[in-house]
């Protein structure tokens, strides 16, 4: 259920071809919410049909616009552009074939602008498969909340019978300073508590005995895999147990573990993306990069 006091409400217009699923994905509602919010029967939906969604979830909804062709532009450079799929630009645009006019306007999609926080900073709240330490300590980037979201379910998809992950800080309403902490000051940082292989509700540090290495492995590897992340700190000892266990797995490359692990180079070492910092037996810190905001289409 989605409370009402944490519920964002968009209006999402269908584009050609998308699918129910999709559209749940991108708001992180399931499909059956979203039949249920919009009274869906079939399972068709029609190119410019408006369907109300209701979510815990900050989202950037998407809507058709339109660019101003520039000289040398090709439907595969704009859609590169854009960051659009090549398709979709065809679907929205069936008669722009052979070369473009410069002058000439062609239907894009983009994304719509971030909803208001308190202070640039949104709220997180529990949801599949996790919960919160401190709902006064919760609020993070528009970036951190929503990439959050994605992993979390993500992880908690592919262990459906696991334990809640439990999410410690990230940031206090409007950000700022929050003891006992260097960092956690914009939004940037969230702590996570290593899932562990007993179960336990007090706040231990793990042990390379203790910690549930495929589940730890799995939420560091999805958040690499979304690009935002600059650092994730785990204690040395820590990282000696993931390193070997993913090498024993042999789905990275030798240049994938170098690019992802500190170890074994040191732990004083400048050196990748999983980092020691003390203090980090008891759980994961992770760091997004900074927000930039895409420039707009030309009109």
């Amino acid at each position: 259920m989605i409370g009402a006091a944490h519920a964002y409400r968009y209006t999402h217009v269908v584009l050609p071809g998308e699918t129910i699923s999709a559209i749940a994905k991108r708001y992180h509602i399931t499909g059956r919410q979203l039949r249920r919010q919009n009274r869906l029967r079939g399972p068709h939906l029609r190119a410019g049909q408006k369907l109300r969604v209701k979510t815990a979830v900050p989202c950037r909804p998407i809507f058709r616009t339109k660019y101003k062709i520039k000289r040398g532009d090709s439907l595969s450079r704009i859609a590169k552009k854009l960051k659009m799929s090549l398709s979709l630009l065809r679907r929205l645009n069936p008669r722009a074939k052979g070369r473009l006019r410069a002058g000439q306007s062609l239907w894009v999609v983009t994304e719509g602008p971030r909803p208001k926080g308190a202070g640039g900073l949104y709220h997180l709240t529990d949801g599949p498969g996790y919960r919160l330490t401190s709902s006064r300590r919760s609020w993070g980037t528009f970036l951190a909340i929503t990439r959050l979201m994605e992993v979390l379910a993500d992880h908690a998809r592919a262990f459906p019978r696991a334990e809640p992950i439990v999410i410690g800080d990230l940031s206090r309403k409007g950000g700022g300073f929050l003891a006992p902490h260097k960092s956690h000051r914009r939004g940037r940082d969230v702590d996570i508590r290593f899932p562990l292989r007993i179960k336990t509700d007090r706040y231990v540090a793990a042990t390379p005995e203790s910690l549930d290495v495929k589940r730890t492995w799995d939420l560091i590897q999805r958040f690499i895999r979304t690009g935002d992340v600059v650092y994730i700190f785990v204690d040395y000892r820590l990282q000696r147990k993931l390193y070997e266990y993913v090498k024993e797995q042999r789905r990275l490359s030798k240049k994938q573990l170098a690019e992802y692990f500190q170890y074994p180079r040191g732990a004083r070492s400048m050196v990748g993306i999983v980092r020691h910092e003390p203090g980090h037996a008891t759980h994961m810190h992770v760091r997004f990069v900074r927000e930039q905001r895409p420039a707009p289409p030309s009109s």
